[in-house]
This record gives C-alpha cells, structure tokens and sequence, in this order.
C-alpha cells in the first residue's frame, strides 16, 4: 500500500516506518475481509467505525448515509467515540459544515477549527450541537456507489491539528471499503428476499434459484478481484464459473483484446460492442465456422468501457447472468482505469530504484516492495525488455495486466516496457510467447536476462540486455524472445564469463577498428561484423547496410590495414568473428 507519508531518511526510523506500513497494509486488508463477511448491516457498520477511530487513532469516527427521499440532508448512522445524543443523531442540510460539503461534493475535505473556519457553510443549530461535543478538527472522505454520492466517513478530534496526508489517504481507503460492503450487504439482502420468496411460491423453479446463486457469484468475482489484487485474470475466473462456460473479456479503456486465443476483434464483433452499449441489449454474431457468439457491453454513465464475450447461443437464465457479469466488468475497469495512473508511476519508480540503485543500494522500504512481488535475492528472477512499435508494446503491457494483474512489476521505461519476473512468471510469458500457434507480435523483440540471484548485477545485466536487443534487432531474428544464448557458442559463452575480461580482450584484438570509428565517425566495426555474418560476401552486406558495393569494399580494405590483411581469412578468420560478435553484445 502507498502513502502520501515521507520515509525518514535515517536507517532505524526508516525500518520501523516501513514497518509501520506493513502493519498498516495488513491492518486494512485484514478489515477489508472481515467487513465484507458481515452480513448484518448494524453489526458491520460499528465494526467500520470501530477500526477507522483504532486505525488512524482520533477521538471519534462516524458513518452519515444521504436521504434518498430527495429533502436534501444527511444524517449519522452510526458512530464510536461521541459523547452525545445529538452528535449521534445529527441531521445535516447538504452542503453545509465537512459533513455536508464532503455528502454533497463527493471529495474529501477537513478542517482543523471548525468553529471558526470560514470556508465552510455553518449552520446554527449544527454549530451548537458540535460545539457541545467539543469537536475542534474534522476529515471526510465520500462513499460512492454507481456513480453517486451516498454518504461519507469521518473522523474527528476534540483538539485543533490538522489531519496528515496519510490519515486523509486511510479514510478515503476505508470510506472506499464501506461503499463496498454496504452495496454488497444491500445486495444480499435482496438477494435473501428473493429467496424468501421463491422458497414460499409454489411456482418458485429450481432454475430461478440457480439463476440468483450465479448472479451472487458474478458479484463474488468482483470482490475477490478487489480484495486479492488478482486483476483481470481472476474477474474471468470467477466470470467463467457463474456463466458456467468459457468467458472472454475486452478491456475498452485501454482499446484492447482481452481475449486469449485471438489477439485482435474480429470486424464483425466490434460494431455490436457500441450497438449493445446503445441498446443495453445482448447481441449475437455468427463467426467462422458457423459458431455463434454473444456479446454484452460493459458500460458506466452510458459510456462503453468493455464488453463480456461467451460462445454459443444463451438461454433466459443465461442472459441474466450475463447482464451482471457486463456490469461488473464495468464497475471494475472503471477503478482500474482511475488507479492505473497511480499504479504505473509507482511501479516506474520501483523498477527505476533497481536499475539506478542509490551509492548505499536499496533501502528497506524498495526490498520489501519487491519482496511483495516475490523479487527478492536468492530467490530466481529475470529483467525482461520490450522493444518495438507503440501498439505492440501497449497490447503486450496489457496483456501481462490479463496474465498477472497487480502481481507482476513492470513499467514503460522510455520506449521500452521493463519487467522483473520472478522464474515462475518468466516461464508462463516464455510459453505464450513460443508457444504452438501464439500470436504474431511484429517487429517487437522481448529479451530476457538470465536467472538472476542479486539485486547489485541488475544494471550490469539491464545494460547488457539492451545490447542483445540491438543485436538481434540488426541481425533482423525471426524470433520474439531473444536472450544470450540465442547468438549460439558465443552467447552461450559470454553468458558464463566475467564481462569486464572480456572486453579486454575484445580491445585487445579489435581495438584500432573501434578506435578509427570513434575518432572519424565512420561504421567500420559494422560493417566487418554484417561482413562476417554474411560469410565474407560484399553484395550480402550491401544489400543488408543499404550501401554501395564499393563502399563495402573501400571499408573491408580500411579494416585490413588496421588489423591486417588476413584479418577476415584462413584460421583469423573465426578468431575476428568471434571478437566482433562478442563485441557486438558486450563492447563499450
């Protein structure tokens, strides 16, 4: 969990802050769980309170609900650590004092001298009744549902102190939870009356009842999406066992296919996808093959943010479950949508701290994040680097946010996407990237660092990845994952081998090349090496420098009188391809 709160810069205050963030962490998610088992709307509702005075350690805390009955007030419903009956059963016009503003804003506001604070809208008789509790310093945070407003979270103190960053990020975490459970808890009530009733008619059909269980699970899928940070693979989990078959989903904030087995929308699907929006109707297309499929737009506030996809024809019942897997697909890829700024800058900046460490190297707040995502040292873990066209690298991105969700770290760093993959998560991108009839990524090229055992050889190995890349890109490889090895006996070879050595030698050996390039500003290096690769041929090389022959030539020529004329012939031959070759991967 990120907070707004500053880490300390001396060692001791920094462990016991990271320490203090994990007990916090474990704190909200072990009230996350808890408050959404509770079925008993009184019972959760003090158990919110309860822990929201503990958490954040003010006076009181309290939970007001906004009237449905269009009169324009909000009032408490329930409450921990208020003195009086009139606090505790406050009615509050909409707009005025922080409990108004924040129900009738929907945005978090606070205040550390009520009395006197002359932003806010007072009224009489609410200053009187606060006056009397003796409250100096309030913070709200609104609960949404649906896109309105129903209420808010507050927390008070009987003293004058303005409330932290971090306590205003905890309410509003703890005001996001409430909305949940309250809209789960309603959802369960209804739930329970329709079966109060189809249990007491005798016309009530077992397959009605089969329809409301599958409808909950829909609903369960949400929740346990949120509360195991599992992401979009575990929505169609849950998604695919309350339709009761295969399930594909499409992520439309993102403009991409969120199915497996077909990398882009058929022409045919995606006019139905704003066809059914509009409608808020099911629609069918026959595809290849003659099997149908049916659609389901994903929609919030009458925009279309995805779509729910399931082979074959649908029943009634069917129908109905599809209906609510749409709308929870379009309740989750709207938080999603607004939490994936904040997600992809912190993950930026974690991976920035690994590939750039400070002089002292990682701090404990930076070892434990990556510990979380199971990157952690002697435990096996890769750098992998995408490169290549902007709408690949977005459809790959996006379709290890499908594979992994909020488990894997990765992050756009420049015009690449940097990961680090813990071996298991490695593997599974391994398998669909060459997998028998995997998609077809272009031009983009994904190199892969060898397993990994220690945070200090990252830059190294990131620097070096980033050359097999260049490599591979000009030696034109026909395949997306690239690593070392996939340069044959050299690669092998470098990959067992200290650099430094190593480029010695390459120095060694090649160096007058290398040095007449960087003084005259001329290509010899590559071209001997495209030379070498071509099997000594001027026309292949070129062809492949888009040059003339004779410049390959005058070059070739050039080459020779810094390192020899037999440099390219009989037994140096393989000496030079070699020291080139390697040069090409590891050279300064």
């Amino acid at each position: 969990m990120m907070t707004a709160d500053t880490p300390p810069a001396d060692y001791d205050s920094l462990v016991e802050w990271a320490r203090r963030q994990q007990r916090l962490t474990s704190s909200i998610s072990e009230f996350a769980i808890a408050i959404t088992a509770i079925r008993d709307d009184s019972a959760a509702l003090q158990q919110l309170v309860a822990r929201t005075r503990s958490l954040l350690d003010v006076d009181m805390a309290y939970i007001s609900l906004n009237g449905t009955d269009g009169s324009g007030f909000t009032h408490i419903v329930e409450t921990a650590g208020v003195r009086t009956d009139a606090y505790r059963t406050l009615r509050m016009p909409l707009g005025a004092g922080v409990l108004g503003r924040v129900a009738e804003s929907g945005s978090p506001a606070q205040t550390s001298n009520y009395a006197g604070d002359a932003v806010l809208t007072h009224d009489s008789e609410v200053d009187r009744i606060v006056a009397a509790e003796g409250v100096k310093s309030i913070l709200g945070a609104p609960m949404k549902s649906r896109g309105r407003v129903i209420g808010a979270l507050l927390v008070a103190n009987r003293f004058s102190k303005a409330f932290t960053d971090e306590q205003v990020f905890i309410t509003e975490t703890l005001a996001n939870i409430a909305t949940v459970a309250i809209d789960n808890m309603h959802r369960v009530d209804a739930l329970t009356s329709s079966l109060t009733e189809l249990r007491t008619s005798a016309s009530a059909s077992e397959r009605e009842l089969e329809t409301q269980r599958r409808i909950t699970s829909a609903d369960e899928s949400l929740m346990d999406a949120i509360a195991g940070g599992g992401g979009l693979a575990s929505l169609r989990s849950g998604m695919e066992r309350a339709i009761g078959r295969e399930t594909q989903l499409v992520d439309m904030t993102v403009r991409f296919d969120m199915r497996e087995a077909a990398a882009e929308i058929g022409d045919s699907e995606r006019p139905l996808f704003a066809l059914s929006a509009k409608t808020g109707e099911p629609m069918s297309v026959m595809r290849e093959g003659g099997l149908e499929q049916t659609i389901m737009a994903a929609t919030r506030r009458g925009e279309l943010v995805g779509a729910v996809m399931v082979e074959g024809a649908i029943s009634a019942s069917d129908e109905l479950v599809l209906r609510r897997c749409a709308h929870v697909l379009g309740v989750f890829l709207s938080a999603q949508d607004r939490e994936r700024g904040d997600l992809a800058r912190r993950r930026k900046e974690l991976i920035q701290q690994v590939l750039s460490p400070p002089p002292g190297g990682l701090d404990v707040t930076t070892v434990t994040q990556l510990s979380e995502l199971g990157i952690m040292p002697g435990h096996p873990y890769r750098i992998l680097i995408a490169d290549g066209a902007e709408s690949s690298l977005r459809d790959f991105q996006h379709r290890l946010e499908l594979n992994f969700g909020v488990t894997l770290l990765h992050a756009q760093i420049g015009e690449q996407i940097v990961a680090l993959a813990p071996e298991a998560a490695f593997e599974r991108v391994q398998a669909e990237l060459e997998s028998r009839g995997a998609r077809h990524w272009g031009s983009m090229l994904v190199g892969h660092s060898p397993a990994l055992h220690m945070f200090e050889v990252v830059p190294d190995e990131f620097a070096l990845l980033n050359r097999v890349l260049e490599a591979a890109r000009r030696s034109n490889h026909p395949r997306t994952l690239v690593s070392l090895l996939t340069f044959g006996a050299i690669g092998a070879f470098l990959s067992k081998v200290t650099i430094e050595p190593t480029r010695l030698a390459i120095q060694d050996f090649i160096g007058p090349v290398i040095e007449y390039d960087r003084t005259h500003g001329t290509a010899l290096v590559n071209t001997a090496t495209v030379f070498l690769d071509s099997g000594r041929s001027v026309s292949e090389t070129a062809r492949t420098m888009h040059v003339h022959e004779n410049t390959v030539r005058q070059r070739i020529d050039r080459v020779g009188s810094l390192l020899g004329d037999d440099w390219a012939a009989g037994h140096r031959v393989l000496d030079s391809h070699i020291m080139f070759a390697a040069n090409r991967l590891i050279g300064d």
